[in-house]
């Protein structure tokens, strides 16, 4: 195929699709200041392409360079500060990305599978600043700039370009006369001696990943990053210009959408269609997946040059921005910890993970009451729960420099192997326990203070409910309440329902909660319904932290759980997913079965003790099921539901009477 070499682009830009079709993407306004700056980076961006021999560049090198990466979060209000894990998860798009770890890579069409390929480049966010001290890799600074930002947030903070892959996020982006589309986002390809202004990645916070504020697929940064690495749109100049890769096919102008029919040039040979799988397009997100052999080797070129991307990639740079694999970081440890599972039942062998941040720990003593073992010196130890119960969990970590310790409440929950605590349904308003107990269990993966707890000011019904301080909370943490088992397999069918109360905060709602079923004990779990924006909130715009003043405040959910009637017994789960938003309460939790009384005979079914003073126990039946009192002569004496413990208290004479329930009758004596 003929290489279409193209004159060379300093700036490009990421445009909203549906806004854009035919326009241009401003490109041009501001490229006229990077000539008027470096009047010779045409030619040398033209003697660049040259001396690449791309032949030779698509032979593994199994070589992968790390680029060191700072991201500043540059935000106008609490809704343009996105979270940590916002931001790593952008990295990890873009890792996947470049790797071609993406699942999508099974889209890629057979015309382009030969010359899709791995760039073998990774990112990570810095662990050193520029002074040598310890780093989370993400700044954060309060600016109006953030809103039609520019270059101008630039000025705001910045790290060394030639050492950092610097990122700035912000609430939106206007270039002037750049054109008439919205701009995604925009970064400076590589040119010798060029300053922080005109160098780095500017992106709208909507852009970065996949959760919080991001969108479905988060490759408005994988597509910037090329830029920032040296590629071009592969339409720029139309069909008879290109983007110096052979195996990127022509295209006359940007693609939109996801047109796999497209082919608007015709001068290649072969004759290929439009590769709107690839990055640099502006096909839409979910439709593109890969970079070419020819895009890497463009890639990978600046990258072993010293003054345009190499010094990024040196030995040197990574033990100065904290990424090489043996850097020793000067700052004691912060403990965290993860765990491959929080619920489960007895028995069940889980997986500790270290994830302690800043200072590399050296030494690790964890302790795990309940546990076997019930301590452990490992980085990542296994400990088997035996028993039921809530266990904490603690880890302390220590290096020269220092030790933290992170104590996690109630972390574990152990349920019982036993059909479960209640017996076709239950009702739980949060009356005579905290949280967490033997019915709920309260998970709080990040391991802050902000979790589900009992409140007694705000309720729906009787006299608590549980409320989380989703005010405070950060964007995408996770709090979730989990039952314990329970057995529906008397059941034909059932119903789960709460009430629910959760406000927003001024211009931003993306928070949710998410109803879940597991009928394993918690190894899998099935989500059954999501509540967000108009279904979620009871009221909105709420700039202070807000309490539901009524229960016209409160809302409610019904789910149909039928498909999980069975011999199995199930566990819900309710995750509330923060967004940014106000607090959130919770009350009122129901299911509600309709019971197959038809499978139940007398002989299944016992009373005792029989003669009783009163009070007896009935084995047999599940909890919920409707029954009678009666006398001989058939006047009700009482009647009811079975309760969790299955205990019938009655205040009548002496005497001899018929408790039934369905078409099953049983005497009881009454002393």
């Amino acid at each position: 195929m003929q290489k279409y070499i193209r004159r060379p682009l300093i700036i490009a830009l990421a445009l909203v699709s549906s806004a854009v079709y035919g326009q241009k993407c401003g490109h041009d306004h501001l490229e006229e200041e990077v000539k008027r700056l470096y009047p010779n980076y045409e030619s040398a961006e033209q003697e660049f392409i040259q001396s690449i021999d791309f032949d030779a560049a698509h032979d593994p090198e199994a070589t992968v360079f790390k680029i060191p990466v700072v991201v500043h979060i540059i935000y106008d209000d609490a809704g343009d500060n996105i979270s940590d894990k916002q931001v790593k998860d952008a990295i990890a798009v873009i890792n996947e990305d470049f790797r071609r770890l993406n699942a999508d890579t099974v889209d890629t069409r057979s015309a382009f599978l030969g010359v899709a390929t791995d760039c073998e480049i990774q990112f990570e966010l810095a662990k050193l600043n520029p002074q040598g001290n310890c780093t989370t890799g993400i700044t954060r600074k309060q600016s109006a700039l953030s809103v039609n930002a520019s270059n101008n947030v630039k000025g705001l903070v910045s790290w060394p370009n030639n050492k950092y892959l610097n990122i700035w996020v912000v609430n939106s982006i206007d270039l002037g006369s750049s054109g008439q589309g919205t701009v995604l986002g925009y970064a400076y390809k590589p040119n010798p001696g060029q300053s922080t202004t005109f160098d780095g990645v500017v992106i709208r916070h909507d852009r970065m990943g996949r959760i919080g504020t991001g969108n479905s697929a988060g490759r408005t940064l994988t597509h910037e990053v090329g830029h920032y690495l040296g590629l071009d749109h592969p339409f720029k100049g139309g069909c008879f210009a290109g983007d110096n890769c052979s195996d990127t096919p022509p295209v006359s102008e940007a693609s939109f959408g996801c047109n796999l029919n497209a082919n608007t040039c015709s001068n290649d040979n072969p004759n290929l269609p439009d590769q709107i799988e690839n990055y640099m397009d502006y096909a839409d997100d979910i439709c593109t997946n890969m970079f070419t052999e020819d895009q890497r080797a463009i890639m990978r070129s600046n990258l072993n040059i010293s003054n345009r991307r190499g010094y990024l990639v040196t030995t040197t740079n990574a033990s100065n921005t904290g990424i090489a694999a043996n850097a020793v970081l000067p700052c004691a440890p912060e403990a965290n910890f993860e765990a491959d599972q929080a619920v489960f039942c007895a028995g069940a062998t889980v997986q500790f993970m270290d994830k302690s941040t800043f200072g590399n720990p050296t030494s690790w003593q964890w302790n795990f009451p309940g546990g076997t073992p019930s301590s452990s010196t490992a980085e990542n130890p296994t400990v088997t729960y035996n028993n039921p119960g809530n266990y904490n969990v603690k880890l302390e970590v220590t290096n020269s420099n220092g030790t933290s310790t992170l104590l996690q409440t109630g972390y574990v929950s152990v349920r019982r192997n036993n059909p479960g605590m209640w017996v076709n349904g239950f009702k739980s308003g949060f009356e005579f326990n905290t949280v967490p107990n033997g019915t709920w269990h309260v998970e709080n993966p990040d391991g802050d203070n902000i979790r589900w707890q009992r409140n007694n000011f705000n309720f729906y019904e009787g006299a608590y409910c549980v409320k989380l301080d989703n005010y405070n909370n950060v964007a995408d943490n996770t709090d979730a309440l989990i039952t314990d088992k329970i057995y529906v397999g008397g059941a034909k069918s059932m119903n789960f329902s709460f009430k629910y109360a959760v406000a927003s905060k001024p211009g931003f709602a993306g928070d949710r909660i998410v109803v879940s079923v597991s009928q394993d004990c918690g190894t899998t779990w099935n989500s059954v319904r999501t509540l967000l924006g108009p279904l979620l909130y009871a009221t909105t715009n709420k700039a202070n932290p807000w309490n539901p003043a009524s229960q016209n405040n409160w809302r409610s959910i019904n789910i149909n759980m039928s498909d999980y009637v069975g011999p199995n017994p199930i566990m819900i789960k309710v995750d509330f997913v923060s967004g940014g938003g106000n607090n959130a309460f919770l009350d009122d939790f129901q299911l509600t079965t309709v019971l197959d009384t038809e499978e139940f005979t007398a002989e299944d079914i016992t009373l005792y003790p029989n003669p009783s003073n009163g009070s007896f126990n009935v084995e047999g039946l599940p909890v919920g099921t409707d029954y009678t009192i009666t006398s001989v002569d058939g006047r009700l004496i009482q009647q009811g539901q079975l309760n969790t413990e299955r205990t019938i208290d009655i205040n009548t004479a002496a005497g001899y009477y018929i408790f039934q329930a369905g078409t099953v009758r049983k005497p009881i004596v009454i002393q």
